[in-house]
């Protein structure tokens, strides 16, 4: 589920413009350095960039990863991997035979830890790497970096290299930072949020997710009461609604749960999450905007899209268009984003602010309280 597949997992990073005289010659031969090249001995885990139409090709022929203004290719990584059942197997014989030359003695944990790591250093020149990869999609003109995953692994293999070979650090978007480096804010809530959540700490991601769980509380009080439509391009507006799913938990304790499906029962039990003080950790949106329907899942991190269903594409001949499908599914990928970012500098404006405590907060508890019946009253001014 990359950028390419039907149902689309992005991970969203801010990238400052490269230094360089010729952006292209830059892209060119950063590409070709840090292409994906064959292991060699010893090599456990090589990795590299390679083609966006082929994992499998690290050629970069005829430019092909520009397309358009966009910067389009794939991370490739072997791994290779040893199951543990296996790694059990051998462990146990190991030991079995250590026991019969010491007159049954078990090993003391120093020779163990010296025969798991001759076991797996055996094993693993046994076994065959296991490709895995990736999409990317660099815009410079939004300076925006998408990789297509969410898994926590694969990206910080991707950054290291990317990082490496580029000689550029992405700056993640996930909930404050996202507030910084990916809104267009006014200085001072910015000034007000960096009081809030200080982004230096190594802890920031942990330490502003209030910040998710609020925007998604929010987002849902928001369709409810307020009819959940906002205008996110000049004459362009779009309505947002809860989708079929939605998962509430403590701000401080994520491990209770309440996991809900949208049926009218299921909300009843996910109101009443509300009413015993729990917010909203992760839910599935439907975006409508003039004829196209989105569908995407948020966390509480504001990091990652999840499960992204975008309308169905037209067939298109690729030897008449090439990068037709791509542009097409970057559109849409592009209002997805931009819906989100205008709901976000919304809840912002408001949360970073005093009318926070003075009109928001009363009326989302009376919401909470209440629940929607009574709540569709006019936004205060």
């Amino acid at each position: 589920m990359g950028l390419q597949g039907g149902t689309v997992t992005l991970t969203r990073f801010y990238l400052p413009d490269p230094s360089v005289a010729d952006f292209w010659s830059f892209v060119d031969e950063s590409l070709r350095q840090g292409a994906y090249r064959d292991a060699t001995e010893g090599a456990e885990s090589p990795k590299g960039f390679a083609c966006w139409e082929d994992l499998f090709d690290a050629s970069f022929p005829f430019s092909g990863y520009r397309k358009a203004e966009y910067v389009a290719f794939q991370f490739r990584w072997d791994q290779r991997k040893i199951p543990t059942l296996v790694l059990r197997q051998y462990e146990r014989e190991a030991v079995q035979a250590y026991r019969a030359e010491h007159d049954g003695k078990y090993p003391p944990r120093h020779e163990r830890l010296k025969m798991r790591e001759a076991i797996q250093n055996h094993l693993l020149e046994r076994v065959l790497p296991q490709p895995s990869g990736c999409e990317v999609v660099w815009s410079p003109a939004q300076r925006r970096l998408l990789v297509g995953t969410a898994s926590l692994k694969m990206l910080e293999a991707f950054l290291e290299h990317f990082e490496r070979i580029f000689k550029l650090h992405p700056v993640p978007l996930y909930h404050a930072q996202w507030a910084i480096y990916g809104i267009a804010l006014p200085q001072r809530l910015k000034d007000v949020l960096s009081g809030l959540i200080s982004l230096r700490s190594p802890h920031a991601l942990h330490e502003g997710r209030f910040l998710g769980y609020e925007f998604l509380t929010w987002l849902w009080f928001f369709t409810e009461t307020q009819g959940g439509r906002i205008t996110y391009r000049e004459n362009a507006s779009a309505s947002i609604a809860l989708g079929e799913r939605v998962v509430l938990s403590r701000q401080d304790d994520g491990k209770e749960r309440v996991i809900c499906t949208t049926q009218a029962g299921a909300l009843d039990e996910a109101r009443t999450a509300l009413h015993h003080g729990k917010m909203v950790e992760e839910a599935q949106w439907v975006l409508t905007a003039g004829d196209n329907e989105y569908v995407v899942v948020l966390d509480r991190d504001l990091w990652a899209l999840k499960g992204l269903k975008v309308p169905k594409q037209v067939s298109q001949s690729e030897e008449e268009d090439p990068d037709g499908r791509f542009l097409e599914k970057m559109f849409f990928i592009d209002d997805v984003l931009t819906i989100l970012e205008t709901a976000y500098r919304e809840f912002l404006s408001l949360r970073l602010t005093s009318s926070w405590s003075s009109d928001v907060l009363p009326a989302l508890k009376h919401w909470i309280q209440t629940g929607p019946q009574t709540s569709l009253s006019p936004p205060n001014p």
